[in-house]
């Protein structure tokens, strides 16, 4: 072919389906996902229990927050995935990027509770002051880029759809 040519095949194709190659790692990942999220808040309410009852450590409390709230949006997303029948949606594209800013902010506010204790991997940090904690902040730097990916290909397959 030339560089101007181009095929002009007006038959229809089948739509690929790509839930049915991933169909059985969707549904562990719906299981393990919805187990993760009850175990995390029952973390969580022995976590604030502890917390409450004096010299309770504040920062394991915020961190089972951030995970707990990280595998219930998750779980939802992966539930409106198979529901819709769809990889991209607005769902996971928000959630994915609420959970980077969740785990962005609390790696500034995480430091400055209670019986903090460096993971080792500190951002701006002078003696014993911790200014990011980076072992949360990388993950949601990331997870905000990957919102934002995830977002193109949700826009890219609208555009396709409405094209067909």
């Amino acid at each position: 072919m030339k560089e101007n040519d181009f095929y002009t095949n007006t038959e229809a194709s089948g739509k690929k389906d790509f839930l049915k190659r991933i169909r059985g790692i969707l549904v562990l990942a719906i299981v393990l996902t919805g187990f993760c999220s009850l175990v995390c808040a029952g973390g969580l309410i022995f976590e604030i229990q502890e917390a409450s009852g004096g010299g309770g450590r504040m920062d394991i409390v915020a961190k089972v927050m951030l995970i707990c709230a990280a595998m219930i949006i998750l779980f939802v997303s992966l539930i409106k995935i198979a529901i819709d029948k769809n990889p991209f949606s607005r769902t996971l594209t928000l959630g994915i990027r609420i959970i980077g800013i969740l785990f962005s902010a609390g790696a500034i506010v995480i430091p400055r509770l209670s019986g903090f204790q460096s993971s080792g991997f500190d951002i701006f940090s002078w003696g014993r002051f911790v200014f990011i904690d980076g072992a949360f902040f990388l993950p949601g730097l990331l997870m905000i880029i990957l919102g934002r990916i995830i977002m193109a290909g949700f826009e890219m397959q609208k555009e396709m759809d409405e094209i067909l």
